[in-house]
């Protein structure tokens, strides 16, 4: 062999090393350190590379609800709805994928498919744009969210595509801006949304949400109705709280981060080339991870804090559903690639072929991308308080049963009003140790707690 050749041999696979390198690193790669901020409590810092990601994708769909969800965490719920209401105008213009789309995912990866989410995280972005209204006082923009979702759940007109958490959250804030018709309506679509979605979340119905149902429709006198559901629900004996000169604290607590996504590479064999392939599938390698136990305690009494959504389980039947076709164009692909290289190798030889290999190797890709800020799982806990101030504490128990973490939080209750306390929890606020400014806040300021806020009184 000439030098000439040798050396052309060289430069051209020092390029393609490179090349290779580029193409290689999946979605999960380049989003690791943005979770391991979050996993530390630094959601300041985590919102920095969430925003770095954004920069090269300023409309992508994943970018903006990372983006969206960090800043709500680092209290800049405007900026978090700026982020959200672009990811949301994006869904609605990838409602219907291109074919040019699922083309190139033919000759590339699944990831030249434009991303719009599963959805149920499509219908999450409504409940955390509310709920970012409703930070701000804005309880009409809210209000549109809610409707928005609830719409959005009826065209698609599939009891399986229902995210029951959205239709029980509906419920609570239509109830907080006194529509009782509107929240009974919610509080008995959200009933039927998680018995007919149990496969994919392992949830029966919350305790919470057929006492609440029972509650409104003790309110509204539909005495037949209220006996039919106390049947249902296996409570004959409930009777409706006595609420008068009280007002309620509503806590919602998102617990832990969302799976992630990984690639996973097997070889199988392909009949069209009489040979074994490889091939790259997004997987979730892990099983759920277990979460610490929280405690909810107000004035030193304890109450119950219930799941009432499994973003996890969401995820996991969300990709176990995609994955036959997910595979099928993975094969095939694969295929394709294949007698690409041979090609190449009749028509520029060995250089060519090996350019060819370099090229499909660099570019053969899982799909691991997700909405990978969102909490592994939220919980929830409704109680009626006395008119005045109330010490609430949300204890973080790990597993040797040692309390890790305890927030502490001064709530003013109203009668015939509501508050909320809403929090995220990744890891002891002690370790989010302030180190730089964001937004005018620090870190320590910015985690997602705030003081309780109080709601539209019912009418």
């Amino acid at each position: 062999m000439s030098i000439r050749l040798l050396g052309r041999m060289g430069a051209v696979l020092a390029a393609l090393t490179i090349l290779t390198l580029q193409g290689c690193a999946t979605s999960a790669d380049k989003t690791r350190g943005m979770r391991q901020m979050m996993e530390l409590n630094r959601h300041d810092l985590a919102l920095i590379e969430a925003e770095k990601h954004l920069a090269s994708e300023v409309e992508g769909v994943m970018e903006n609800m990372n983006v969206g969800l960090l800043r709500r965490l680092n209290k800049d719920y405007k900026g978090s709805n700026e982020a959200f209401n672009i990811a949301k105008e994006k869904i609605s213009e990838l409602y219907s994928t291109s074919i040019s789309e699922q083309a190139g995912a033919a000759i590339t990866n699944d990831e030249s498919i434009s991303f719009q989410g599963y959805k149920f995280e499509q219908v999450l972005v409504h409940l955390y744009m509310a709920a970012n209204y409703l930070s701000m006082g804005d309880i009409d923009s809210s209000r549109v969210e809610l409707l928005q979702s609830q719409v959005k759940m009826d065209e698609w007109g599939e009891p399986k595509d229902e995210t029951p958490f959205m239709r029980y959250f509906s419920g609570i804030m239509f109830e907080m801006l006194g529509e009782e018709d509107t929240a009974t309506v919610s509080y008995r679509k959200a009933v039927d949304a998680y018995r007919n979605t149990k496969e994919k979340h392992g949830l029966n119905v919350p305790a919470t949400l057929k006492h609440d149902l029972l509650r409104m429709l003790a309110r509204m006198k539909l005495w037949g109705e209220y006996k039919d559901y106390k049947n249902q629900f296996g409570l004959p004996k409930y009777k409706a709280p006595n609420t008068k000169g009280m007002g309620e604290l509503i806590v919602l607590f998102g617990n832990g981060l969302a799976p992630q996504r990984e690639e996973k590479v097997f070889q199988t064999f392909a009949p069209a080339l009489a040979l074994n392939i490889k091939v790259a599938v997004p997987d979730y390698p892990n099983p759920p991870v277990v979460l610490n136990k929280v405690r909810l305690n107000i004035d030193d009494k304890y109450y119950p804090l219930e799941i009432v959504s499994n973003i996890d389980g969401l995820a996991r039947a969300a990709l176990s559903e995609d994955m036959p076709g997910i595979t099928t164009r993975a094969i095939a692909r694969a295929v394709i690639k294949k007698k690409a290289e041979e090609e190449a190798g009749n028509q520029g030889g060995f250089l060519g072929q090996l350019a060819m290999m370099a090229v499909n190797h660099g570019t053969e890709i899982a799909d691991t991308r997700c909405w990978n800020t969102l909490p592994q799982e939220f919980e929830m806990a409704r109680v009626f308080l006395p008119q005045g101030e109330h010490e609430v504490k949300i204890e973080v128990v790990g597993p040797t049963g040692v309390v890790v973490d305890t927030i502490k939080r001064k709530v003013k209750i109203k009668a015939g009003a509501k508050s909320v306390v809403s929090k995220r929890w990744t890891a002891p606020e002690a370790l989010a140790v302030p180190m730089q400014q964001v937004g005018g806040q620090t870190a320590s300021e910015a985690a997602e707690a705030p003081a309780a806020t109080p709601a539209t009184p019912q009418s």
